[in-house]
């Protein structure tokens, strides 16, 4: 597996540690995540057809609700 080294923000380290913390996994697989999300976002970017990521939220009914899209990555 190759690594790398990466300066973040006292913010965004913190934002990481809790992250990391509240799911009990290290912050290298927080990282790792955040990356999955990032190229799942531009994947469905480059397809063409209108696809986005986006937030949804379960009703009680079990159907899916849009509240928001994922922009800017």
């Amino acid at each position: 597996m190759r690594s790398m080294t990466v300066e973040m923000s006292p913010e965004i380290d913190d934002a990481l540690n809790m992250i990391s913390c509240a799911r009990g996994i290290s912050k290298g697989e927080a990282m790792l995540r955040a990356f999955a999300l990032l190229k799942l976002a531009y994947d469905e970017k480059q397809k063409g057809d209108g696809s986005s990521l986006g937030l949804v939220r379960r009703l009680p009914d079990n159907t899916l609700q849009a509240i928001g899209v994922v922009t800017g990555i």
